[in-house]
Formats: C-alpha cells, structure tokens, sequence
C-alpha cells in the first residue's frame, strides 16, 4: 500500500505541475493526507523512510498550493456570509 500511496501523491503532484489549478492542489492535499494516515500506522524505520521520499517529491511551492487552496475554499464561505 505505502508504494500505491507514494505513487497516487507523485502523479497528483505532476498533474498539478502540469496544470496548475485548485483541483489539482486538492488532489495532492487528498493524497497526502491518506499517506500521512497510513504511515500512522506503520513502524519508525518505515514512517521515516516515506517521510524522506515524500520530502522529495513536494515541490518548494507546495505551501503555497496549499494556501490557494485554503484560500480558495474560504472565499465561498465568506460570500455567504455577506463579508464580501
């Protein structure tokens, strides 16, 4: 499971290389979340390895896909709201 998982978030990464936009931001949070769960699970020496390779396959800007993300969920709420 931890290689499918590693591959679902590398593919979801060079999709949003590729095309960069909010579902592709999405679907790296979505897979990084479920690899993040499954390593829960798993021992140290295991937990460790995958967080190194997974360090390697984030791009420098992923906190930055990640706040669009953020951002881009909040502004529907705060439209609703009657903030904007």
């Amino acid at each position: 499971m931890l290689l499918k998982y590693l591959n679902d978030l590398d593919r979801a990464v060079e999709q949003a290389r590729a095309c960069p936009g909010v579902e592709q931001y999405s679907r790296c949070a979505e897979c990084l979340f479920v690899l993040e769960d499954y390593l829960q699970g798993q021992v140290e020496p295991v937990r460790r390895r995958a967080e190194e390779i997974i360090e390697k396959l984030l791009p420098r800007d992923f906190n930055r896909w990640m706040l669009q993300l953020q951002a881009s969920r909040q502004l529907p709420a705060l439209q609703a709201a009657g903030s904007l």
